[in-house]
């Protein structure tokens, strides 16, 4: 019963910010869409300050993951990393994907859905808190280092475009995502943000750079040996789980208070 009352609260604040209106109704949505935007980066930086803690345990877990897909002959981190590493251009333009394209797509697309698609705003904003609160739990149960960390002849390429030592322990490791590589949350918002262009436009080759644009940070993340293949499909996964439970129920929760009585 809790849980039900805290859902339908949760909603009917999203549905206020997410329905269909002009330019008051964006500028009344505009305060908790910056809102939910900066509480997500502060508590993943408040989860992912716990990374030296829990060292051991988070390296033994990518292990794990490494083996895992090695079984399954579905482990191309190191190829990629490899390959990667003998191109110095190219390195230094898929760290900076991998560093900033991630945020930068994500608050355009967030600001492209406050602005032109006021209706879809409120379930693709509570997609992205439900998946990023998700990631969250899976980085706290289960810390998982990422390759570069472990044995194996692995490059930090992020290291090694910025003339940075090896980022593994101390207070490094409070800035660089060390013990959250599982799931990968830059692939969970590349989908989000292929997810939000598919129902925002119908043109081709928006559709055609939101397929693309998962599938290169996907590269990017891996051959710069910061996920693995397990990462990007999980985080993927967590994203279309939540869009399509709450695609379900947004229209049920979303129903005027009255109308929910009666029902």
């Amino acid at each position: 019963m809790g849980t039900a009352i805290g859902t339908g609260r949760a909603a009917g604040a999203f549905r206020r910010v997410g329905t269909k209106g002009g330019g008051g109704s964006r500028l009344r949505s505009l305060p908790l869409t910056l809102l939910i935007a900066a509480w997500l980066i502060w508590l993943f930086d408040a989860i992912n300050n716990l990374a030296p803690v829990r060292q051991k345990l988070a390296e033994h877990n990518g292990k794990r993951i490494l083996d895992l897909e090695q079984s399954l002959h579905l482990a191309p981190e190191h190829a990629l990393n490899e390959w990667l590493a003998g191109q110095r251009l190219l390195s230094q333009i898929v760290v900076f994907w991998y560093e900033n394209v991630h945020i930068a797509v994500t608050l355009a697309v967030l600001g492209w859905l406050w602005w032109r698609r006021n209706d879809l705003l409120g379930v693709m904003q509570a997609t992205l808190v439900l998946a990023n609160l998700t990631a969250l739990a899976v980085f706290w149960c289960f810390p998982t280092a990422p390759p570069r960390m472990l044995p194996g002849g692995y490059v930090d390429s992020v290291a090694a475009v910025h003339h940075l030592p090896v980022w593994k322990l101390g207070a490094t490791a409070l800035h660089s995502n060390q013990l959250c590589s599982m799931p990968s949350l830059h692939i969970a918002w590349a989908t989000w943000c292929s997810i939000s262009v598919f129902r925002m436009s119908s043109r081709r080759w928006l559709r055609v750079a939101a397929l693309v644009y998962p599938l290169i940070t996907s590269f990017a993340v891996m051959a710069t040996a910061n996920h693995y293949l397990a990462d990007a499909v999980v985080g993927a996964t967590i994203t279309l789980v939540a869009f399509s439970v709450l695609s379900y129920l947004w229209p049920r929760l979303s129903l005027p208070r009255r109308a929910r009585r009666v029902i």
